[in-house]
């Protein structure tokens, strides 16, 4: 996954299993073991989560749970935006 591809999916304020094992680079099962992990850390702060068909918990605490680097994520996604909208040049060729 490109820091571009990241960076969307980082950029949403809930994750659900499939963002976490997308930004975790994991599979689902590792993702739930990680949502679990996370929504216990919220509900034992005295804090609920949003109830719902699907269980999600905010964005921010799998970037902190997983130790990203926001900024460093943020610029290499902007470099890459810089390098696709780039135009190259090419010389003619004749033959």
């Amino acid at each position: 996954m490109s820091n571009l591809e990241l960076y969307k999916i980082i950029s949403k304020p809930w994750a659900s299993i499939k963002e976490i094992a997308l930004i975790a680079n994991c599979g689902r099962n590792s993702a739930i073991k990680i949502r679990k992990v996370i929504a216990d850390e919220i509900v034992k702060n005295g804090k609920q989560l949003p109830s719902g068909k699907t269980i999600l918990v905010p964005t921010k605490k799998v970037i902190e749970y997983l130790g990203l680097d926001l900024d460093y994520i943020i610029s290499m996604a902007d470099t890459e935006v810089k390098l696709n909208n780039r135009t190259l040049k090419y010389a003619g060729i004749s033959r």
